[in-house]
């Protein structure tokens, strides 16, 4: 029962519109073992004072994401996450490409969060898949776990399972894949350069599975020990691979290396491209389109409208097949439901039409390449032409915050609920995007900047009424609703049957229900869920001092405590010196609080928040004064929201930060903190 009460929660939780009829296929069970099965995890979830899951008469179900709280229940070894064999086979995979060298045990059941039993299993299990690629996963008695073979197979390897597996690749793998924020921002400005210099535009699904292999590239080519390969000239001839030779950001990376990022975006499939300066590859290519696409019409008699352009927009299509049809690499995306009949049909003729091409190539097209070229031969003969990804990329927004990564990571994430319709690529500091050559759509800002882009004023912690004022002023500026027409319509609409005593009020409330309908904020829930300040902050890691003392002595002093409990190590210390000297240092909380912080891979081991309160100003560089330094340490980067939201608060409420600052002893010092806590919640 344990094993069918977890593969019904996990099917739920990756499939949260399946009915009960379709979750009866999947897991072969029968309507009564599901129902007599979801009434045990209702039980156990009332128990938890948890939301059960409901059942409706249409066979859907509704359901708090919070189930998988009590997924520990039903598992021995009290795993969270609930990966089949095979995705857990291909995240280990991921994880041995990002790290060239020999990986432990230990490794992977932090990266999973599985057992060691799982873990040394899936590794016996991988060979079936490395073999393919004359890889080979091996041992080493005292260093642990390596991949080897030739770099070749590798990223082609790694090709196949990003791609293969991207809806698996959350943030949060991601960043426990890559933490280097600088190779993350690396490579998203690799792709948006490409996009702006060929004008051409990546659907989001392969934005993001590029993005994630370049950064896999770039992270093997600082460990690389292999020499150059002779050029090979079916890449080489591409502007692509030119222009990607000569990019600043390029110039550390080896010649093999370029070959393989120039391929990743070879052989992706665009949403558009309007450039029509094509380099060699691509006449050629525009010819055999133009052969297959005459061959098409005379065996079909269709009649081709604006000829010129869909032979452009299938040059869009059939270019990236070349690529992964020459070096045998995987796709995105699928044919759809398409009807069967004719589809065989066509894919006889299409088959036909493209040997010249598979002679040029030198190799044929698998059955995949033949299904997606015939899907859109297909479109065009029933005058319904349209490319088999119709997803149209989001505007790309980037978000501009000065009070450095936690800040900006809460940011962030509060804004990418807030505008589902936008694609946020990452934080900046303000000289960052000074620097940058600004190829995004949309900047939200926490402080004026100097651009042309369209900028939006944001602060962390913003309440409910400023985000809905927030997302009814983006959406309508930028063109994304037309909330003002729907309201005019309802304002008449009232009106014909009403009398209407306030109409301003009334169009404000309309508004209000019209924007709210589409928003998605539901971490006012998640907080619930998380760890409040007082989790981080301890009454021994609280210190008040009376006397003027050197900024350096206040943040030795005040990390200290940090240091005596093992929740950072010396050298974070050294960090934090660097962060504060910096001219472009924005760790402030309000008026009267700094909080030096970085990141984990700085010496961070544990979660914790140390605060030395002065009632003499400490005088920091570039003329910044304060009263409390508070040094932070979040080892687990997902779980902060909460208590760093009540930290914001509180350090701008100066009747608690006077309390603070006339305490007498670290012990009055908490309870200032806790009391604050308390109250608001």
């Amino acid at each position: 029962m344990n094993n069918r009460i977890q593969k019904i929660i996990s099917l739920l939780l990756k499939e949260p519109n399946i009915t009960i009829t379709e979750m009866m296929q999947k897991l072969s069970l029968t309507r009564r073992q599901i129902n007599y099965a979801i009434n045990l995890i209702d039980e156990k979830l009332k128990n938890k004072n948890l939301p059960i899951i409901k059942r409706h008469r249409d066979g859907s179900f509704s359901f708090s994401p919070t189930i998988k709280e009590i997924l520990p229940l039903y598992n021995n070894q009290g795993m969270e996450n609930t990966y089949t064999d095979s995705d857990r086979q291909a995240l280990i995979l991921i994880y041995l490409i990002f790290n060239k060298s020999y990986i432990s045990l230990n490794h992977f059941t932090t990266f999973l969060n599985y057992s060691k039993t799982t873990i040394s299993y899936d590794l016996k299990e991988i060979n079936q898949i490395t073999s393919n690629y004359n890889l080979k996963v091996v041992y080493n008695r005292v260093e642990g776990f390596s991949l080897v073979g030739s770099e070749d197979n590798v990223l082609r390897l790694a090709t196949d399972l990003i791609l293969g597996h991207i809806n698996l690749l959350t943030d949060k793998i991601v960043n426990k894949l890559n933490p280097s924020l600088s190779i993350k921002k690396q490579s998203t400005i690799l792709i948006m350069d490409i996009e702006n210099r060929f004008k051409a535009t990546f659907s989001d699904k392969y934005f993001d599975a590029i993005k994630i292999l370049i950064e896999a590239i770039l992270i093997r080519n600082l460990n690389s020990k292999t020499d150059d390969q002779k050029p090979d000239p079916f890449i080489t001839q591409t502007y692509e691979y030119q222009y990607l030779k000569n990019h600043p950001l390029l110039k550390n990376v080896t010649d093999e290396y370029i070959k393989w990022i120039a391929l990743e975006i070879l052989s992706s499939n665009l949403y558009d491209k309007s450039n029509l300066n094509y380099g060699p590859d691509e006449v050629q290519i525009l010819k055999f389109v133009h052969q297959i696409v005459e061959g098409f019409k005379a065996k079909t008699l269709v009649r081709i409208e604006d000829q010129d352009q869909f032979e452009q927009r299938l040059l869009n299509h059939l270019r990236p097949a070349c690529f992964r049809v020459k070096y045998n690499l995987s796709g995105l995306g699928s044919i759809g439901n398409i009807q069967q009949d004719y589809h065989e049909i066509l894919m006889k003729i299409v088959t036909e039409l493209v040997q010249p091409l598979e002679l040029w190539l030198g190799t044929k097209f698998p059955l995949n390449e033949v299904r997606l070229l015939t899907y859109y031969f297909g479109y065009q003969l029933v005058g319904n032409f349209e490319a088999h990804e119709n997803n149209a990329p989001k505007y790309k927004a980037v978000v501009v915050c000065s009070n450095g990564i936690i800040m900006s990571k809460i940011l962030i994430k509060e804004l990418r609920s807030l505008f589902p319709e936008m694609k946020f690529l990452f934080t900046m500091s303000a000289r960052e995007f000074e620097e940058s050559n600004e190829k995004f759509d949309v900047v939200f800002t926490t402080i004026p900047l100097q651009t042309k882009l369209p900028q939006y004023m944001v602060t962390a912690n913003m309440n409910y009424a400023r985000k809905i004022s927030l997302r009814y002023q983006v959406l309508n500026s930028l063109g994304l609703e037309k909330t003002d027409a729907q309201v005019k319509q309802i304002l008449n609409l009232i009106s014909k049957y009403a009398k209407v005593k306030d109409s301003n009020q009334l169009k404000t409330e309309i508004k209000r229900i019209l924007v709210t309908s589409k928003l998605k904020i539901d971490n006012y829930d998640k907080k619930k869920d998380l760890p409040d300040l007082l989790a981080y902050v301890k009454p021994q890691y609280i210190q008040v001092i009376d006397q003027e003392i050197d900024w350096h002595v206040a943040l030795q002093t005040a990390l200290q405590p940090l240091i005596d409990d093992q929740v950072v190590e010396e050298r974070y210390y050294r960090e934090l010196v660097k962060q504060i000297d910096s001219i472009y240092n924005y760790s402030f909380l309000g008026r009267y609080i700094s909080i030096p912080h970085s990141s984990p891979s700085y010496g961070i081991k544990a979660d914790g928040i140390s605060l030395l309160i002065s009632k003499q100003p400490i005088i920091l560089p570039n003329n910044k004064t304060v009263r409390v330094i508070a040094p932070i340490a979040f080892f687990n980067m997902d779980r902060f929201l909460k208590a760093i939201n009540q930290f914001a608060s509180l350090a701008i409420d100066s009747n608690t930060i006077q309390q603070l600052i006339d305490s007498s002893t670290s012990k009055e010092a908490y309870q200032v903190i806790k009391k604050y806590v308390k109250k608001r919640g």
